[in-house]
């Protein structure tokens, strides 16, 4: 357990590029960011929708997703790192689970990225409702700041119905 919490105490405090890009002032964390997925799949699992998703597994996917982060940094679209990402995760993520001897790690993050299962989906859907929340918030905040570059990326990428319809009450 040492080794696992040595990698999530990074994420706790690496913040998010896109949002260093755009000048925002002490940024949300990839933990934070985690977190926030984590908790909106809890209140989800309250709702008329609980039947249709394993919650208990959309949160192990939250949770985990961005941990390889705390090897590789947060890399975007923008980085010019970002054509070898998925490789560089990939063997983070497995390095991380060697060393933590946690190998569900590895079958997490390989399912998060396929982007197959329904969890999947909806956890995927969560990443991009958490970037809205964020960019939404960082708009009030930042008189100056217009991110919507950041909101139509994260609605465009959208998949799921329950992710499209929190999409759409966000942005009344």
């Amino acid at each position: 357990m040492k080794q696992l919490l040595k990698y999530s105490e990074k994420i706790k405090y690496l913040p998010r590029s896109g949002w260093l890009r755009t000048n925002i002032d002490n940024p949300e964390t990839v933990g934070a960011h985690s977190w926030q997925m984590s908790l909106i799949a809890l209140y989800l699992s309250t709702t008329s929708i609980k039947k249709e998703y394993d919650f208990n597994h959309v949160i192990k996917l939250c949770i985990c997703h961005d941990l390889a982060e705390s090897k590789i940094g947060d890399i975007t679209p923008k980085d010019a790192a970002y054509s070898t990402k998925g490789e560089r995760e990939q063997k983070a993520m497995k390095e991380i689970a060697q060393e933590a001897n946690f190998p569900l790690l590895i079958e997490l993050f390989a399912e998060y990225e396929a982007n197959q299962t329904p969890e999947a989906k909806l956890a995927n859907d969560l990443d991009k409702i958490d970037m809205l929340i964020q960019a939404r918030y960082y708009e009030k905040e930042y008189a100056d700041k217009n991110l919507g570059e950041f909101k139509q990326s994260a609605i465009k990428s959208i998949q799921t119905e329950i992710g499209k319809k929190i999409a759409q009450e966000l942005m009344l």
